[in-house]
């Protein structure tokens, strides 16, 4: 006998793109029968035929469960599955068509701030590489790199978000804490499209901040990797109002 539709792989799958448990587990039920009869369908969805019912009818306004009547009654086939695709791309492309009136209606609300919160590696990621979205723009980054790369790694800086950021024409301008085990490779030539200055040795700092845009990322990895983003026109403006400070109190700059 086969296992509940409930159970089977697929209908996690289906309840990430918007399907209920109950469902998921008639539409896959309907498409495993093909063409059925409703006792049929809730046996083999492992429901109630009450439930099954009332769990069609919302397939069917959804568009992924058709019906049609014979002499024996009603008869129940699974939309092609190709049709779940179809629809997310109209979702889709209705989400971008009035994602930029979203943004804007955002961005005008300038008294509240967006403060997201995260925890892990795959998040931090995620957060960086915000700054990499925009070309020809210019990063601020402070705070110790060498913790960076102990989450990260070198290579992930250097083979990957170093040349992505040159690539996309995008200007670091960084203070760091002389915690660095190794020398910058000199840019006589502005190839890599950077400026570091060292921060005095007698002010440690155990976080990264980067300033771009209208956004700020904070992130510390004491105890566990936290990352804060912050989405705001005027911290983003004062943040870097307070890097310019302190870039213009220290002389020399490695390039």
């Amino acid at each position: 006998m086969a296992s509940s539709p409930k159970n089977h792989p697929l209908a996690s799958s289906l309840q990430k793109i918007g399907l209920s448990e109950s469902e998921a587990g008639i539409y896959l039920a309907a498409v495993s029968l093909g063409e059925c009869g409703m006792s049929e369908l809730a046996q083999r969805a492992g429901m109630k035929r009450t439930s099954a019912y009332v769990t069609s009818e919302a397939l069917e306004k959804k568009g992924l469960l058709g019906t049609f009547k014979t002499k024996q009654g009603t008869r129940y086939v699974a939309k092609d599955p190709k049709y779940l695709l179809d629809e997310l791309h109209k979702h889709t492309d209705e989400l971008e068509r009035v994602l930029p009136e979203l943004k804007a209606l955002q961005k005008s609300n300038v008294e509240k701030p967006t403060v997201t919160y995260y925890e892990g590696v795959d998040a931090y990621i995620r957060a960086v590489e915000m700054c990499l979205k925009k070309q020809h723009s210019t990063i601020f980054h402070i705070g110790s790199l060498s913790e960076g790369h102990k989450t990260l790694g070198e290579d992930y800086d250097f083979k990957y978000f170093m040349p992505e950021r040159v690539k996309k024409h995008i200007y670091l301008k960084a203070l760091y804490t002389p915690d660095i085990g190794y020398k910058f490779e000199k840019d006589t030539e502005g190839k890599l499209l950077r400026e570091i200055k060292f921060l005095p040795k007698e002010y440690p700092m155990k976080t990264l901040t980067l300033i771009f845009g209208s956004t700020v990322v904070i992130s510390t990895t004491k105890k566990t990797l936290t990352t804060l983003v912050i989405e705001s026109d005027e911290i983003a403006e004062a943040e870097r109002a307070k890097f310019e400070l302190m870039w213009n109190t220290i002389k020399r700059a490695v390039r």
